[in-house]
């Protein structure tokens, strides 16, 4: 997972050494996969009068209070197998302890559970936070039972999600789950009447049968969040600013990411504005294919985020796993990523920092777009931004430069990614940076003998150095409309109704596999803060930095089934 807090650490010579004027601003790289970043302070002249995409509102909308949702998930009826699968042998022993917990009775005594884990298990969702369920030993195949209950924290309007699948004779140690079977699933929108609880059973798409399913919505109070709320279990991420923990929420159980910056080596290397602008991203968009923010909260030297907790691993641990992707896997990845985009550019938003190491897989292989930090906010159409920022191997023509930037620089680095799942390189890439920069700026565009032609077409139109005459130029729908997607139904793909080609290997919800155990051997703890004489002046920059409120939802029907996406207020 890309929780990375190292992305602006040392100062270098590159902006001189490619003839750009920086102004006066510094630049700062770290290592290969780096994110260069003007520090500038430099405010723009352009104050220009426009509506705030935090003022956008959905044309039919209701509010709901921050609360819990309650989900039982009974049991399914009539599943059949597909053709040709090989279910997983009968018996085979695994470790309990990665099993979901047990059922509470509501009198706070645990139901004591027997899995079986040959049987279908099922894979519930709700606003990124992902639960694995085993079903009871006493279920058959065709009729599992889970009998289930799971709390989740409401922050803002999100459909529950529960796909079931059954494991293959290769997942011997539950280490295959990409052979799994996908059996079917549903998604739910919860009614969010208090106290309400309701129970059907709803027909299965993408396979046969019934899942009974019960829901129950109930506010909470807002009290303000400390850390004293979370479990701290993992160490996942870790930098200059801080680390990225694994923490479970005491009171709902729910497993999340908790991202921790201290708030003078935020000062001390101008990265406010920065830091704020990945906030307010992250509090205003709702898109399935974003990672999301559940809360935010601060102590007088840190602040805290709390995001869903992705946890199939970076598209960059995939990606240098098998060299590269066929076809439609980098179709899959990069249709979603677009969605993701064109959603931020809709809020006015460009991301400008697009690269595998930000890319994460959930449970079953959707994507999930993270780390904002370098986005822009306020930035319509037309409008152009001048900061070097990015990452060197996926750097716009126009950016290196130096000639301003509208959104469309985020359609160049997509081309790039593209580029990069499907022959195993950027385009462009030396390990001489300037020379990269001279390849992306004059070397023609080549590509293999093996590469498909709609994707050679595709990537020719992303990859055009003229920003006005690439595709895309005229919004994300011009790139929807090429070929290469042309199997592609962006209503379902947008409702996750399409199975991902890859489902990574992923045994529950505390499983950290994926990540880097230079970070997940480390004793997980919040570090105290020296005092850090910040004035009264600089603790009021992060005075809005806490995000518990009501949440504006949309009514409408399939509110994240057309991109880009639905909001948040």
């Amino acid at each position: 997972m890309s929780w990375k807090l190292t992305k602006k650490l040392k100062e270098t010579h590159l902006a001189s050494a490619i003839g750009l004027n920086s102004g006066g601003s510094s630049f700062t790289r770290g290592l290969k996969n780096s994110t260069l970043s003007s520090t500038s302070s430099r405010k723009s002249s352009d104050e220009k009068s426009r509506k705030s995409s935090e003022d956008k509102r959905s044309p039919q909308s209701t509010v709901v209070q921050p609360g819990l949702l309650q989900v039982t998930i009974i049991e399914a009826r009539n599943l059949k197998l597909p053709s040709g699968h090989v279910p997983a042998n009968y018996g085979v022993s695994i470790d309990n302890s990665l099993l979901a917990p047990p059922l509470s009775n509501g009198s706070g005594h645990a139901r004591s559970r027997s899995h079986a884990w040959w049987l279908p298990y099922i894979v519930v969702e709700f606003d990124k936070n992902e639960i694995l369920v085993d079903a009871l030993n006493t279920a058959s195949l065709e009729n599992p039972c889970w009998d289930y209950q799971a709390t989740f924290d409401v922050s803002r309007y999100s459909k529950l999600s529960l796909n079931i699948y059954l494991r293959s004779s290769s997942s011997r140690s539950r280490n295959g789950m990409g052979n799994d079977a996908f059996l079917g699933g549903i998604k739910l929108s919860p009614s969010f009447i208090v106290n309400k609880l309701t129970d059907e059973w709803v027909p299965l798409h993408g396979g046969s049968g019934e899942l009974r399913v019960q829901m129950l919505y109930k506010p909470n109070q807002s009290t303000p969040l400390t850390i004293d709320a979370f479990e701290l279990l993992k160490v996942v991420g870790k930098g200059s600013f801080g680390k990225v923990m694994q923490v479970r929420k005491r009171d709902t159980s729910r497993i999340y990411a908790l991202k921790t910056m201290k708030k003078a080596h935020i000062v001390s290397r101008s990265e406010v504005d920065h830091t704020l602008a990945e906030r307010t991203v992250l509090a205003q968009v709702n898109n399935p294919f974003i990672v999301p923010l559940k809360f935010s909260f601060q102590s007088p030297g840190k602040l805290y985020l709390v995001l869903a907790f992705v946890n199939g691993g970076e598209l960059f641990h995939h990606l240098q796993r098998e060299g590269c992707f066929d076809t439609y896997r980098a179709k899959f990845y990069i249709a979603e990523l677009l969605v993701a985009l064109e959603c931020l550019h809709e809020f006015n938003v460009i991301y400008r920092d697009l690269k595998p190491e930000n890319i994460l897989l959930d449970y079953t292989g959707h994507i999930a777009l993270c780390d904002f930090g370098l986005c822009k906010l306020n930035m319509a159409k037309t409008d152009r931004t001048n900061t070097f920022c990015g990452t060197p191997e996926y750097l716009a023509p126009e950016l290196l430069l130096g000639h301003g930037y509208t959104k469309v620089v985020d359609w160049w680095t997509l081309g790039v990614l593209l580029y990069e799942m499907i022959t195993g390189l950027p385009p462009f890439y030396d390990e001489n940076i300037n020379e990269m920069y001279r390849k992306i700026l004059q070397d023609p565009l080549r590509f293999p003998d093996n590469i498909d032609e709609k994707a050679k077409d595709l990537l020719s139109g992303l990859l055009t150095r003229a920003p006005e005459k690439r595709l895309g130029s005229g919004g994300a729908q011009e790139i929807k409309n090429h070929p290469f997607f042309d199997d592609i139904d962006w209503k379902k793909l947008c409702a996750k109704k399409i199975q991902p080609p890859f489902k990574p290997s992923v045994e529950s919800a505390i499983d950290t596999s994926n990540f880097d155990s230079e970070f997940t051997s480390e004793i997980p703890m919040d570090s105290v803060v020296a005092d850090s004489h910040l004035s009264e002046t600089v603790q009021q920059r992060f005075a809005n930095w806490s995000y518990q409120r009501p949440t504006t939802i949309d009514t409408s029907d399939d509110i994240n089934t057309i991109a880009p996406g639905s909001v948040i207020r």
